[in-house]
Formats: C-alpha cells, structure tokens, sequence
C-alpha cells in the first residue's frame, strides 16, 4: 500500500505504515485527550515533507493556535512563511450556510496535499436534522477526495467497555480514539483504533503522552490503568 506518514511517533507502527494516501480520518476524544495536538502533528509532517497542508479551525484564534502549537515544539510560521501550511479560521454560525469554498479554492491554487479540520462542531451546531448533518459530512469528505484528510469530534464518553458510535463514525475511512482511563487518583491517556478501512492495524489500546514534542505513543507497554482494573477484578 502507498502510506503517509502520520507525524506521530508509535502511530505508524500501530497503523502498520502510516495513513493511506487520501484516506479520510476521524480523530475522537473528550476534553483533554490530545485531538488538536495530533492533527498539528499531522499538518507538520506533510510541511516537511514538502506537501502543502491546510489546517482549519473552528474554535480557536489563529495567533493562540499558533502560540500553543510552538509551546509544544511545532513552529507553524516558519512554515507558513515558505508556504507549506496555510490557517483559516472557519467560525461557528447558527442555522446559517456552512460553506468551505475558501479552503477548496485555496486547495486547488496551491496542490495542497493534507487537511485537518479541527472540528465537525461548526457542523454538528449548524445542522439539527441529523439527516443533514449526515449528508454535510458525506459532501465534505466527498470534497476532500484528492486529498489526505484529518477531522476532529467530541466525544461524550471516553470509556471503553460501553462505546456509542455517531453518524459521522461509519462514513469515514478510519476512526482513532483518544481516551483518559483512571489510575488511581489520576488518569492514564491512551489510543486506539477503532477502524481503518482496508488496512490492517493494531487493535490494542496504547498509552501516550503529551511533552515537550507533542504526542508519543509507547507502542511496547501496556496502560498502567488497564493492568490496575485487571488486578482489581
């Protein structure tokens, strides 16, 4: 298979490769798990690899996205100076016209490569039938056909032995989760996968951390906080 390179270190082993070229992604998780930061670290390895990438945001201020992702080591101005990563602010309405035309345009101007959209929530709040949120999802992945694709949701519940699946988590090619699972006074975060379309993967849960780089998964352990609900059991 052709894959791409995550940006995440112990994603691509747990992948078995990477992403499939133009696959569409969904990253999901509470507050807190890492959804953000991983698909900075996404955008950042398209830049260097030379692949031009957009990121959008629906609920953050460019310049506070910018200081949070260099706090965490990813310098997006140096790459968007050469025009390898380009931000757009896509702002939340109520009951308005969602339109992404800016992105699209600006997709086919510059051959860009990799997109993440971080969150369907400017959707999810401007559409209540959920036949229209449904058929808003389809067409935007649709429009990101050509392209490696990266989208970000809430999740209500961040367990893991009763999981509720959404209507956007059956039209995606892959679906990632980020949960926090307690470990005694505190929470342990971890990954998994829960499905990757046509590409063998890993199904085992990961604990990772958030440092100074961003994401790393530790492929070879085991969550401290499973192994502590097994001794309990």
């Amino acid at each position: 298979m052709d894959f791409e390179k995550t940006g995440v270190p112990g994603l691509d082993e747990i992948l078995k490769g990477g992403f499939k070229k133009n696959a569409s992604i969904l990253v999901k998780g509470g507050p807190g798990t890492g959804k953000t930061i991983l698909t900075l670290q996404f955008i950042i390895q398209g830049a260097k690899q030379g692949q031009p990438s957009i990121f959008i945001t629906a609920e953050q201020e460019l310049d506070n996205l910018r200081r949070n992702a260099k706090s965490l080591g990813m310098d997006l101005e140096k790459y968007e100076k050469k025009g390898l990563i380009y931000l757009i602010k896509q702002p939340i309405t109520l009951k308005k016209l969602i339109t992404i035309s800016t992105p699209l345009e600006l997709m086919r101007e510059k051959k860009v490569k990799r997109v993440a959209l971080d969150s369907l929530n400017f959707l999810r709040y401007s559409i209540e039938e959920e036949i229209g949120y449904r058929k808003e999802i389809l067409d935007l992945i649709t429009n990101m056909k050509n392209v490696l694709f990266l989208a970000t949701a809430e999740e209500k519940e961040e367990g893991i032995d009763f999981m509720t699946y959404s209507s956007e988590d059956y039209l995606f090619d892959g679906i990632i989760k980020l949960i926090k699972i307690r470990k005694g006074s505190n929470f342990e975060r971890c990954v998994f996968i829960v499905k990757m379309r046509n590409q063998y993967h890993s199904i085992n849960i990961f604990p990772l951390i958030i440092a100074e780089r961003g994401i790393t998964i530790y492929t070879k352990e085991i969550p401290f906080s499973l192994v502590e609900k097994e001794f309990e059991k």
